[in-house]
């Protein structure tokens, strides 16, 4: 008599089931709690919560973004990203492409920018950063108020990016949309984090 053997799942389709698990998680999770930003960041669910050195910041870069000429329904904050085969994202804010529509997808984002939220934080400059790269959003800004410090990050290849630049608090960063758009954020008015 014959021995059947289990069939066996593939490597992706344990991997698209573990993705699937981790965002119903994080959905069930943003329905019932609030005050948190709720994320799948690699194989966890993070739940960390917003201060207000975080919220003035996004609010400061929105003011610069929309000062350099961009359309307010382009600039975005914590709108979820699809990115195929990987956890959607809510970048702290997101410059689109005009005339991008929900769901947004990665290709229509032209700049993500996220804020540190706990020291040595290594989902923002680790795990954010790869998927980023991977799948060639253009320009990732990492504001980090713990350290007084901005990481521009630009000309993605493969999973890293060839380019960086770090400016200190004060400076103001200046970069290049994909569509020509030249975006102006000062950074003199963000405050630190202990």
């Amino acid at each position: 008599m014959a021995v059947r053997e289990k069939p066996r799942q593939s490597t992706r389709s344990v991997r698209e089931a573990r993705i699937a698990s981790l965002q119903a998680a994080v959905k069930l999770a943003a329905s019932v709690i609030e005050g948190f930003k709720i994320e799948a960041v690699g194989d966890r669910v993070i739940m960390t919560p917003q201060s207000s050195v975080q919220s003035l910041t996004i609010f400061e870069v929105q003011l610069a973004v929309r000062a350099s000429g961009i359309a307010r329904k382009r600039v975005l904050s914590d709108v979820e990203v699809t990115f195929p085969g990987e956890p959607e994202r809510c970048p702290d804010v997101s410059i689109i492409e005009d005339g991008a529509t929900e769901p947004l997808s990665h290709e229509a984002l032209l700049a993500a920018i996220e804020i540190v939220s706990s020291k040595n934080d290594k989902n923002d400059y680790a795990v954010k950063t790869w998927q980023y790269a991977h799948f060639g959003v253009p320009v990732y800004l990492i504001i980090d108020p713990f350290r007084g410090e901005c990481d521009l990050l630009t000309e993605p290849r493969d999973d890293a990016y060839a380019s960086r630049r770090t400016y200190k608090y004060g400076d103001t960063i200046t970069f290049t949309l994909a569509d020509g758009t030249e975006v102006e954020i000062p950074t003199d008015a963000f405050d630190r984090r202990k």
